[in-house]
């Protein structure tokens, strides 16, 4: 079932030996090929000896999509999220979740991909691949909403596989101050 309308909120998961509302990114190289080794470790396959040059080559399209779109931010890279409720425990390597109304973000520090902007971003470098409209794009509020509405978007509480390549709608957060009283309640700087 597709849905039309944007989610009322945004889901957070993470692994708590790490904490809340990070990103791999912002860590000396060594630290974050570390984390990287000890989730690929836990069964994550899917991490590629290469993840975090990828991962890199997708932040830095996002950061400058978001310039274009939105300009500077609070925060030079993002802090990932999930739109709708995605707080299913499934990915061991994130099994906590913090769900948070999207309201209480100012529309212009938040960027969208659709799919992960780690699948997204390929799209602008390789040919031959099924493009749909969405795919290699970041889109801001407004231009998210539109999308769902003209196309909508699998339903989160069916299963991935139902669900197809591009599952899910990633949120990018350039600014943490919304979040600053979930951080000190959970006990983080």
């Amino acid at each position: 079932m597709l849905r039309h309308a944007l989610p009322a909120v945004i889901t957070h998961n993470y692994h708590p030996d790490r904490g809340a509302f990070r990103n791999v990114c912002n860590l000396p190289k060594d630290e974050a090929e570390q984390i990287i080794a000890s989730i690929r470790l836990t069964g994550h396959a899917y991490l590629k000896e290469n993840y975090l040059q990828r991962r890199m080559l997708a932040e830095d399209w996002l950061i400058a999509e978001r310039r274009q779109k939105i300009g500077e931010t609070p925060l030079p890279r993002p802090i990932y999220f999930f739109l709708g409720n995605m707080a299913d425990g499934l990915d061991k390597s994130r099994p906590d979740s913090i769900v948070l109304p999207i309201a209480g973000f100012n529309p212009d520090t938040i960027t969208f991909t659709f799919p992960d902007s780690m699948t997204s971003c390929p799209y602008l470098r390789q040919s031959g691949l099924s493009r749909e409209p969405w795919h290699g794009k970041v889109f801001t509020r407004g231009e998210i909403e539109d999308i769902i509405i003209r196309y909508g978007f699998p339903d989160p509480s069916l299963p991935r596989e139902q669900r197809g390549p591009d599952a899910f709608i990633e949120v990018q957060v350039w600014d943490d101050r919304p979040l600053e009283d979930i951080r000190r309640q959970m006990g983080q700087s």
